[in-house]
């Protein structure tokens, strides 16, 4: 007779090495760091989303030719349409991937990527936001905040490179998240906890962005920790930078 005894201890090893794999696969998509990089040359959208696959599919490319670099330099193209009555209404996208994790421990305190808005007679204003929690059942408090300043990107803009600060004092509360229902009350378990990366197109804080019709391009979007004299400055902290020299490799 086959050893009961025997088949137990094999399939609770099983079930060990089986719930081993997926922590270390969980660890590995959570593992954020300096210098991570989304450059676009890989032809995907990199699991930047707006919504439902096919609200992503219908507004968000990956636009081979044209980026900060010129010929033959991938970027995201992002587009909205204020007619629409359901996704796509607004320049908001974001991603709950590759862009999670411990920022404080990573020592990120920055986004930067490049920017360009295409829309020939209106200015953009965009902002990054953060959530470290889905709402009050998820046992996760830290909440969404976002930038306290926008960039603003001229009608026709070219390409400019825009650096984020993640600086708890740069960061302000706000509502949102799954429901609504989420509000920013700690900065710093945020921070420790990146649920989704975004970025919305909205003059005034916000979570959902605003209705509007438009087209973004976006690229390198790169996890960098900020310079330490720019960190001096005050709440609210958005920089311009002159563009680096695209880079081909993911990091």
């Amino acid at each position: 007779m086959p050893n009961r005894s025997n088949n137990i201890r094999l399939t609770v090893s099983g079930f060990a090495v089986l719930l081993s794999l997926l922590l270390l696969q969980s660890g590995t998509a959570r593992a954020i760091s300096v210098g991570q990089l989304d450059n676009f040359e890989d032809g995907t959208l990199q699991d930047w989303r707006m919504g439902i696959p096919s609200v992503t599919t219908s507004f968000m490319k990956n636009i081979t030719d044209g980026g900060p670099a010129g010929v033959g330099d991938s970027y995201l193209e992002v587009t909205a349409d204020s007619t629409v009555s359901a996704g796509g209404s607004r320049l908001t996208f974001f991603n709950r991937l590759q862009w999670t994790g411990d920022y404080t421990a990573a020592g990120i305190t920055a986004i930067a990527m490049d920017l360009k808005n295409f829309n020939p007679s209106e200015a953009l204003n965009m902002r990054l936001a953060i959530n470290g929690g889905f709402g009050p059942s998820s046992g996760m408090t830290g909440g969404v905040f976002t930038s306290a300043a926008s960039i603003s990107l001229d009608s026709g803009s070219g390409w400019t490179r825009a650096v984020f600060s993640l600086l708890p004092g740069d960061l302000i509360p706000i509502s949102g998240g799954v429901g609504g229902n989420t509000t920013g009350n700690d900065v710093q378990a945020t921070l420790a906890n990146v649920l989704e990366l975004r970025l919305l197109n909205s003059a005034s804080p916000d979570w959902s962005g605003l209705r509007t019709t438009a087209t973004l391009g976006v690229d390198n979007i790169h996890a960098v920790p900020l310079p330490p004299a720019l960190a001096l400055f005050g709440s609210g902290l958005v920089v311009l930078l002159p563009r680096r020299r695209k880079q081909n490799h993911q990091t």
